[in-house]
């Protein structure tokens, strides 16, 4: 099941509310400076530096697990948005380019198949921690960091953070994700945690495909395709989020042109 009610009573009005206050704070920083506009992109970094914190410090404490090291597909959200708001030098609007294309990308998932990034379960055990009925501080981590992401997708389209350059970017992105790819996927492997869906799915569809190629071909050889299977699908999701992110952002800029000049 791509939803589920609880994740349609949830995310739907997060979404409604984010695009509304991330309109309202566009227009209030509409005339202002690059480091005022993104001052809304840092406080929600800054929150989500702080859950993983807390995370990494909770889990420290209590028995920690190789799935916690921050090495998922969200976990980029702790690398390039921190440098696309405090990096300064001259590759900064690369920075913000691909914080735009994380933020683009959980949005696309959220909006798609929520049930992948978090359970049902997940919001359930969130309540029963935050009501003291039990529950999990990483399931209440996981809904809220991802809450916050989604956020920050609204503020990219919204504020027109981010500069675009088709030819180039296409580039960036191949690279940048590539790398991830080329980092992550073995590393799963060797510790055997499942970041990114590296080591087998959490999409029961694709996970009997990763079943079929082993038992196809071989355990080795089976799980070798299956990682470039995925590996394939990691770059080519943030390539559609950039084109999103690009289409989306001229869009409202325009309407946005026309509201201020009286179009």
């Amino acid at each position: 099941m791509f939803w589920t009610p609880l994740h349609v009573y949830t995310l739907i009005p997060q979404f409604v509310i984010y695009a509304a206050l991330a309109w309202m704070i566009s227009r209030k920083l509409n005339n202002k400076d690059e480091e005022a506009k993104l001052l809304p992109l840092k406080l929600c970094t800054g929150l989500l530096l702080l859950l993983e914190a807390a995370k990494q410090i909770y889990g420290i404490a209590n028995g920690y697990s190789s799935y916690w090291i921050p090495c998922h597909f969200c976990s980029l959200f702790l690398y390039f948005h921190p440098l696309a708001c405090f990096y300064k030098g001259r590759h900064r609007d690369r920075f913000i380019l691909i914080a735009g294309i994380v933020s683009t990308c959980l949005f696309l998932f959220m909006a798609v198949y929520p049930n992948v990034v978090y359970s049902d379960d997940a919001i359930r055990s969130m309540w029963a921690f935050l009501t003291g009925q039990g529950g999990s501080f990483f399931e209440l981590h996981s809904v809220l960091f991802h809450g916050i992401g989604i956020f920050t997708f609204f503020l990219f389209i919204f504020q027109g953070l981010a500069k675009f350059n088709t030819k180039k970017d296409v580039v960036l992105v191949v690279i940048t994700y590539g790398l991830y790819c080329l980092i992550v996927g073995p590393f799963a492997q060797l510790i055997d945690t499942n970041f990114n869906n590296f080591v087998h799915s959490n999409a029961p569809f694709l996970e009997n495909v990763r079943l079929s190629i082993r038992n196809s071909i071989g355990e080795i050889p089976g799980q070798t395709v299956y990682v470039l299977m995925i590996s394939a699908g990691t770059v080519l999701v943030p390539l559609l989020a950039y084109f999103i992110l690009k289409y989306l952002t001229m869009i409202i800029n325009r309407r946005s042109m026309k509201t201020n000049f009286g179009g």
